[in-house]
Parts: structure tokens; sequence; C-alpha cells
């Protein structure tokens, strides 16, 4: 057997229809044939064994390369070995397309043999999503005399035979593989747990916890664990006794020494306190449903939201003496926090009012469990949200946007309603009741924080821009300090040990996928503890990401980014795709994005990702340009960078630009196409097409534009209401549109889509509806996502590479007229 190193020869690419010769294929063998003792000639169905396709099961279609494979030159001889009979082989190739191609792989022998692509048994006829694949054939030679096998590849797309190099990111890149979900220091930061999910081809999910021993780097597992404790290097176990009982034990990690806390065998979920002495207990009480569920009373809008009714209440369990106490009981819906003893509460309530802005209330209470004597620290708030002790218990922080306690920490002049989505951080001194906004002058957003056990200072994790840092702030001075991290983009799960001056955070960027650092917060120095990138980036060549920010007409600069294709040629066109914010918070840089920028490169797109006024991150004033706005503003940002972003780069063909967005990015969508004709294609995912319609009809619709019409309602400010709504303006829409949307969307409702649909099918525009059956807001499931993301991408190719194949494949036309 001839033993020579693979060798894969590039071909040019292909530009038009025609059959081409793969003239370099990797062959696998030949491997002899085992007849297996044969018992009956009849499977156990009655039908006859063919024992040439038992054979051919022999061998996997994706067989690992190894010593011995070689390397031909087309034809490839096929013999059986002399004395044999028979014998397999595995023949590859690979196939790269940067767009959807759909053709024909043809094989030329005489020796029986099946294809696959990308280990999938199949025909001759191939429709292939953008990516590179894995072409193999199964053969199976009989006789003394030789066979020759020839293979060649029709289609109309451009593809690549036997590509050099490595291949570009793709879509199932994104969905698959690990993925770091969290990080947690033990309290002496002597180990750390990181918390990673997996997604398998097929959209099976499981998800593993590796521990770390940080002075040795040694990894090990650990059974039934909970959390660390807060003081010493041990962790909480729980484990199920029987049907209802958990029982909770400490453990040493050096000697293993178990010891016991308790058990918990009553109704509702169990938190220990602190100091472990008692568990912390939050219920719910299930009104009794409407007796006639067909036709039954809808008492307030949030009446239609599954288990609206149910009342959340609390109540403490005492380990060493078993008795329950009630700490809540009512029927408001309450939020209870511990100090560590649990002799204090923080306990909010939360009302409705639908006569007042923003609808929705909190009191703050403090609650001395001894005495029973209630400290009112903040009253018929709407506008604040998480809260915490401070480890000295003397201080409580919370945060809230710019309108709470109030609106201390708001710096926009009367008549200017801020964002309820710009948050600011909080303090209130349990003793003096002086409350202060620690943030005030500080341009990022805070979207969580720690207050830290070792050094006393609060380390918040902020949007600022389109990247997310975390900041230590003093809590005595105000004075914030960014942290220079090793990731530009920090994810909500990082951990602060409690007795050692060490940060344990998870982050990723443009071009690299997560990694786990720990970091000394004396020294600053930082040693990395997972990364996936050798891994999930093994052979992948990304596109290159830059800044590009543009002075807008207001005077102010609008921030941006743009990825190229990974094969970018300066001295070509490419077409445009221009992504924006939906809800309120900017477009992060990261490579794992619901929305896959560095996918679309790879697609042959430069990818203009801009953020435009009224996403937070930017400041207050910044953030307050979604108020009231619908479109102004941010409409106007995102045309002026796209017009001056082609006139600054002559590589963008400025007749093929497509722009996309979801939920509000998809009304912006809409919104673009009734004030420009610049973009070629436009593709709306839950969008809203009419704010009036939204407001009364989603779950949240009336909430949320408490923020983005404060004040304003479809009775008072007509013009926003109606002169803003891309429906009662289709006729201004000349590009193509698609539609995608959920189903089932409680969020944005499916009418959204479907009303503005149904004014451009009656104006004769281009436009297409796709609905995602049983999804809501997001597209979750796998194999309709899959299809989803494929739709959009076809939509495109359709309109900006001047290629339909895919979607024609995907909606092939109907003559229902």
């Amino acid at each position: 057997m001839r033993k020579i190193l693979i060798s894969l020869l590039f071909l040019p690419t292909l530009m038009a229809a025609e059959n081409i010769d793969v003239t370099k294929l990797h062959v696998a063998g030949p491997y002899p044939t085992v007849k297996p003792f044969m018992t009956d000639t009849l499977d156990a169905e009655g039908k006859k064994i063919d024992l040439d396709e038992l054979y051919m099961e022999s061998i996997s279609p994706t067989l690992p390369k190894k010593e011995g494979d070689y390397s031909s030159t087309v034809p490839v001889t096929l013999s059986s070995g002399e004395g044999q009979g028979e014998a397999l082989y595995l023949a590859s190739f690979t196939l790269q397309n940067t767009g959807f191609a759909k053709g024909k792989v043809n094989v030329k022998c005489e020796s029986k043999h099946k294809l696959y692509i990308d280990g999938n048994e199949q025909g001759p006829d191939f429709e292939l999503i953008p990516g590179r694949h894995e072409v193999s054939i199964k053969l199976l030679h009989k006789g003394d005399k030789s066979d020759t096998l020839r293979v060649s590849v029709e289609t109309e797309q451009p593809v690549t035979i036997n590509p050099d190099g490595k291949r570009y990111w793709t879509n199932a890149d994104m969905m698959h593989g690990e993925r770091i979900s969290g990080v947690e220091l033990s309290s002496g930061a002597k180990y750390a747990r990181i918390r990673k999910s997996i997604t398998y081809k097929g959209g099976e999910t499981s998800g593993k916890d590796t521990f770390i021993d940080l002075t040795t780097g040694k990894e090990f597992s650990l059974d039934g664990f909970q959390y660390w404790l807060p003081k010493g290097d041990r962790y909480v176990r729980c484990y199920r006794e029987k049907e209802g009982t958990w029982c909770y034990e400490t453990v040493d990690i050096k000697t293993g020494e178990k010891t016991p806390i308790g058990k918990y065998r009553g109704k509702g979920h169990a938190y220990l306190t602190r100091d472990l002495k008692k568990f912390l207990v939050s219920y719910e009480e299930k009104v009794p449903e409407e007796k006639n569920k067909d036709v039954h009373q809808i008492l307030e809008p949030d009446d239609r939201q599954p288990g609206w009714r149910n009342r959340r209440n609390y109540s403490l369990y005492d380990i060493e003496t078993g008795i329950t106490t009630p700490i809540t009981k009512g029927a408001k819906n309450v939020y209870v926090a511990a100090n560590k003893d649990a002799s204090h509460y923080l306990i909010s309530i939360h009302t409705d009012d639908l006569t007042e802005r923003p609808f929705s209330f909190t009191d703050l209470l403090l609650l001395d469990a001894a005495t029973g004597k209630v400290d009112t620290l903040v009253k018929h708030d709407g506008f604040i949200g998480s809260y915490t002790f401070s480890p000295d218990e003397r201080y409580v922080a919370l945060m809230g946007s710019p309108e709470a306690l109030g609106g201390i920490g708001n710096t926009l002049p009367q008549g200017v309603t801020p964002s309820s989505y710009e948050y600011e951080l909080f303090t209130i001194d349990l003793q003096t009741k002086e409350v202060r906004c620690l943030t005030r002058d500080f341009d990022p957003s805070v979207t969580s924080y720690k207050w830290s056990e070792q050094d006393g200072v609060i380390y918040a994790l902020c949007e600022y821009r389109d990247q997310r840092n975390i900041y230590r702030i003093n809590p005595k001075s105000g004075k914030a300090e960014q942290l220079s991290l090793a990731e530009p983009y920090i994810y909500g799960s990082y951990s602060l040990a409690e007795e050692k001056p060490f940060l344990a955070y998870i982050g990723e960027g443009s071009m690299s996928t997560d990694r786990c650092w720990l970091r000394d917060l004396k020294s600053g120095k930082e040693r990395l503890l997972c990364d996936l990138n050798p891994t999930r980036l093994k052979d992948i060549q990304l596109g290159k990401c830059y800044d590009w920010n543009f002075k807008a007409e207001r005077g102010d600069s609008i921030y941006g980014c743009y990825y190229l294709p990974p094969f970018f040629d300066e001295t070509k066109q490419y077409p445009m795709l221009v992504y924006y914010y939906g809800g309120c918070s900017p477009v992060g840089r990261v490579l794992d994005s619901y929305y896959n920028y560095q996918e679309w490169a790879a697609m042959g797109y430069v990818v203009y990702v801009i953020q435009p006024s009224g996403c937070s991150g930017f400041g207050q004033e910044f953030a307050s340009r979604h108020v009231n706005a619908y479109g102004d503003y941010t409409a106007d940002d995102i045309i002026q960078g796209t017009k001056q972003f082609c006139r600054e780069h002559p590589f963008v063909n400025e007749k093929k630009i497509g722009c996309m967005g979801a939920s509000y990015g998809g009304f912006m969508t809409m919104y673009l196409q009734t004030q420009t004709d610049i973009f070629a294609a436009a593709m709306s995912h839950a969008g809203i097409s009419n704010p009036a319609s939204y407001w009364g009809f989603g779950y949240w619709g009336y909430s949320y534009s408490t923020t983005s019409a404060a004040h304003s309602y479809p009775w008072n400010n007509m013009e926003l209401y109606s002169g803003h709504a891309p429906l009662f303006n289709a006729d201004k829409v000349k590009t193509p549109i698609l539609f995608m949307h959920g189903g089932a969307d409680t969020n944005v409702p499916i009418n959204e889509s479907i009303q503005m649909f149904t004014a451009l099918k009656i104006l004769g525009r281009e436009t297409a509806f796709i609905t995602v059956e049983g999804e809501n807001h997001h597209i979750l499931d796998y194999n309709k996502r899959i299809r989803w993301h494929d739709s959009i991408m076809a939509w495109f190719a359709r309109w900006l590479q001047d290629d339909p194949t895919w979607w024609n494949t995907m909606y092939p036309e109907k003559n229902l007229k």
C-alpha cells in the first residue's frame, strides 16, 4: 500500500455552469471484506441479506485521515489485491462555497459506490449552504480486473474544489460546540468552578462543570456542588435523600470531610443563609383558576400573562429548631433579601397603577426580624431595580434609571425624559438615610454589580459603547476606574473571591471566542484559566474588524465598526449589510452573536454595525433620543452613516446595500424604507409596524412605551403613533422587505408583520412574509432557527448578490394567484 502525505490542490473558483473534474482525491484503502458467520440467508424482516450493503457499512464516510492513506491524481485505480476478490475504498475531497450552491457530483466507475456529503448519504444532486463540505465516496471493488474512478462537480454557483488554507466561520460554528457559561471563585481563591454548555449537531445540549486547583492548575470534579462557602475553601453539597427531602452539607476539598448542615422538606425554593443556620424560603401562592377557562375575565393587561395572578411570599426555616417563621404574607408580590444572619431583610413590594407612569411601582423596606420594626427606604418608585446589602450592612446598593429616587441621578435638562434602559448605581445609608448616585456623571450604563467583601468597593459590569467592561467604583467618593481586562466584552457571570483580592471573568471579542481569566486585583496581573479558541477556531480564518465612526450632521460622533470578508480584495466591490440595535442596548462587538456578523462577511458581504442614537452605554443624553422618537435621530444616523461609509470605502457597491434588525430594530428596518431609497433589500424580524397596535396588544407594549413614548398615548400624540408608523407610510416603501416573525410572539405580536406585509401586497411592492410557528420573540428551536437563518441569508442573496437560487430552492414559486 502506498504511504503518501495528503496533498490537496486549489482549483479555480467556478463562475458559471460547467462540469469540472476533481483532479485530486484523498484515498483510504484498500480494506479487505470479511464475511460474517451466516446463521440465515434472511434478516429479521424476512428480507434477503445483502452482503455488499453489509460490507459498505463497515467503514464510516467520515473515517479520520491517517498514515497509510494517500493522495491520488484522478483517475484513481481501484483493485482488490492479489487473491482478495473484494476490497473497500473511501475516496474524498473538499468543496467550499461562500454562497448557496446547487449542483451535482458525478461519479464514474464500475464498482458499486455510495456518495456522502458531510457524512450524510445522498444521491448525486446536492444543495449546500455556505461552508466547507467533505464529499466522500464509498466504493466496493470486486474481481481481479482493476477499475478507475473519476469525479466531477457540476454547478452554476461559485465553488472551490480542495481549497488551500483555513475555512470560514459559519452559522453551524456559532450554534455548535462548547461555550463558557459561568465562573465562581472559592472564598480563598484557591479553587475555581467553570461552567460550560455544549450544543451538539442535531440540537442536543448538555452541561459540565470543571473545577481547577488554582495553585497546581490541576482539574478535578465535585459531586453535588451548589456553591462556595463565604469563608474558607469549602463548598455546599446538596443531594436528594428521598422525594421532597433535600440534604445539605459542607465539604472540605482537601480532606473530603463532610459536615451536615440540615435538611429541608417543605414547599417552595429554599436558600441557605450565609451563617448556614436557616433557610430563606420563597413560595408562590396560586390563585384559583377561573371556573370557565373558555370565557373568563381579564383583570389587567398583564393578566394575559401566565402566572400573573400568582403571589410570592417568604418564610424562614430554622434548621436547629425546625420552626418555620413567616416573613411576608399578603396579596402583593414581594422579593426578600436577607443579611448574613437573617436578622434584617430588604423587602420590595410591587404594585401596579395604570393611571400613572411607569405603571409599576416598588416600595423598598428594611425589616428588623427581632423587633418587627420597618423602615421605608424607597416609596412608590417605578424606576429602581436590583438591590443588595453592603458587606458591613450599613448601606444598600441598588440599580435604577436616572429618574429613580427622585431623579438625583438625572443629568438632563428639564423637559427631557431619560431612557429607563440607561442604568445608574445608587447607595442608601441605612443610618442617615442619605441617598447618593455614584454614577451620575458616568457615561457607561450599569448592567450588574457586586460589592466586594474583600476591599469594600463595588465592581460594576457596564455597557460602554459596543463593549462591556468591569469598573471599580469607590462607594465613598464615587470615583470609577475601568479595569484594563484582557477581553473587550465581558459576560454577566464574573466572580469575586471573598477573602482574597481576585476576580474571575469570561469574555470574548469580534475575532475571538470565550476565554476565562483570573485577575489579581492588587497587581493587575491576569492568568488564563480556560480558552476555547484553540478548539472552536481551529483551522478557521475570520474577517478583519475595524472601528469606523463619523460625525453626524447634528455634530456628535456616531460609533460603529465594520467586518470585511476573510477573502477581501480591496480592488473589488462587495455588497454590504447594515445592522443596528433592537431594544435599547448597543450591539456588542462579539464573535458569538445571534446575528452573526463574521458569517455574513464570510458570505461575501461587508458588514457595517452602527450604534445610532437612542441606545444605552453612551450617556444619558444619547440614550434619551430613544424617548418619544420612534425613528427620529436613529434613522438619521443610520442613513447618514451608510452614505458616509460608502463615500469613504469604494469597495462597497452602493447599489447593493441591505439592512436588517429585530424588535425595535425591526421597526427601524420598516421605518427606514419610508425615509430613504438607499437600501436594495431589507429584513425585519418581529418588528413594530404600528406603535399604537403594539402598545395595546403586546404583553409589554404599554409598559415598554413608558420609555419609547413617555407620557404619550394614541389619544394625545397621534403624530408619534401614526405619523411615525411604517404602516401609515407604507406607500413610501420601494425596497423589497422580508418579514420574519415567531407565530407565538407575545412581546411583539405577529400582527405587526402581517399588517405591513398586507399593506405592501396591496401596493404591489416586492415583499415576503415567513412565520416560524410555535416560536416566541426569539427563535430558539434548533431546526426552526436554522431555517429562519437560512431564509434571511437567501433573501439577501437574491437581492444583493443577484442569485435567487437559495430562495427559490427554499420557497419555490406557487401558481396560486
